[in-house]
């Protein structure tokens, strides 16, 4: 029996075996059977008490039983459980002279600092859009303290950043009337995860384009998130002098759809990054503090049918606290408001937020729809 040490619990393992394809047929507090329908008529057996002293080595047979079935090493299939409610986001840092699987001092130093600083930027974009942030909101900060590193990996050299997701469909049901906040709070991971892959696609488009950006696709490009902090951040990496390209791909948690539009890889090198550099250039003199962005669920509706527009109520977190922000919406983003709140759509609003404290929070509506972060495509 290969000799690991499981570092994951029943949830994890229930959601794995669910997106491989098994199903549960019997069992009770210690333990569950699960299927595999198909000619083998495979069963497996799931511990379901984490402090029992046979939980480990029934999590090994476990692991063992579907690395069999599955036809993969046991530590493939022991860490694809581990990260089953984990987005992974790797940077790798390409050179001829990294073909060893080492990095210099320098520019391994960068590479890692440019894990944080991407990270942050993409969660102050997550928050409201702007093109230089000069002083990032309090929550985008702590991004960083939350998010955390797995082992580097061969390749050039690749530095993964391990944060959390969660499925929609386990968290929000029809005519909800509040959110969870510890629920809000870690879905906002996936959320920072979903920004950055949009901003960086939308940054791979403008350096590879065959021409100069326009001043109005740069402009254009803020509300997809990207900012003068995010391309320092990519040049910083690239301008070292043992580093020719870097590129980011991301590896989606099986249990929460892709974002939708969302590219599975892109790169950067030195010539993408002297567009990068210019585009940036441009960014710094780009504020816009008023676009803000909310996330949360449709809790109140009321319109007269003579009515242009309907009174639409979201329930969000801002500054990790509970509020109603209140929005009239016209026809159409009222009727998306409606279907949301009847299906259990979360939803995302950008625009002008005021939120005063002790009064009604309120919105003037740049955007309405499903929250694409989160698999919703509307």
């Amino acid at each position: 029996m290969v000799d690991i040490t499981p570092d994951f619990g029943p949830g994890e393992i229930r959601s794995y075996l669910k997106v491989t394809g098994w199903a549960p047929v019997s069992g009770g507090d210690v333990a569950e059977l699960w299927s595999l329908p198909g000619p083998a008529d495979e069963v497996v057996l799931v511990p379901m008490k984490p402090g029992a002293p046979d939980f480990d080595k029934r999590t090994r047979i476990l692991v063992q039983d579907l690395a069999r079935v599955e036809a993969q090493d046991v530590q493939t299939v022991h860490d694809a459980i581990a990260a089953v409610y984990h987005d992974v986001t790797d940077l790798r840092a390409s050179h001829p002279s990294l073909s060893d699987g080492s990095i210099p001092l320098e520019s391994g130093y960068e590479l890692f600092v440019s894990a944080k600083r991407l990270r942050v930027a993409s969660a102050a974009a997550t928050i409201r859009r702007q093109g230089h942030f000069r002083n990032f909101p309090t929550r985008a900060r702590d991004q960083a303290r939350e998010v955390r590193l797995s082992q580097t990996r061969r390749g050039s050299y690749i530095v993964p950043v391990i944060s959390q997701a969660r499925s929609p469909e386990d968290v929000y049901s029809p005519r909800q009337d509040h959110i969870d906040i510890q629920v809000e709070e870690t879905l906002f991971d996936r959320r920072v995860t979903a920004t950055m892959s949009r901003a960086l696609g939308v940054l791979e488009d403008l350096a590879s384009a065959e021409r100069e950006p326009t001043r109005s696709e740069i402009n254009d490009s803020i509300g997809e998130g990207v900012s003068y902090e995010l391309c320092r951040a990519l040049a910083k990496v690239v301008n070292t002098e043992s580093v020719s390209a870097l590129d980011v791909s991301f590896a989606w948690s099986r249990v929460a759809a892709p974002p939708p539009g969302t590219p599975a890889r892109v790169e950067f090198n030195r010539d993408a990054i002297d567009i990068v550099d210019r585009v940036s250039e441009q960014l710094k003199t780009k504020i816009y503090t008023r676009e803000h962005l909310i996330y949360g669920v449709v809790t109140d509706l009321s319109r007269h049918p003579e009515d242009d527009t309907g009174r639409v109520g979201v329930q969000t977190l801002i500054q990790r606290r509970s509020r109603t922000v209140w929005m009239d919406l016209p026809d159409s983003d009222y009727h998306t408001a409606v279907r949301c709140h009847d299906a259990g759509i979360p939803v995302r609003v950008r625009g002008m937020l005021t939120s005063p404290p002790g009064g009604h929070a309120r919105m003037d509506v740049v955007d309405f729809g499903p929250d694409p972060s989160l698999g919703a495509d509307g």
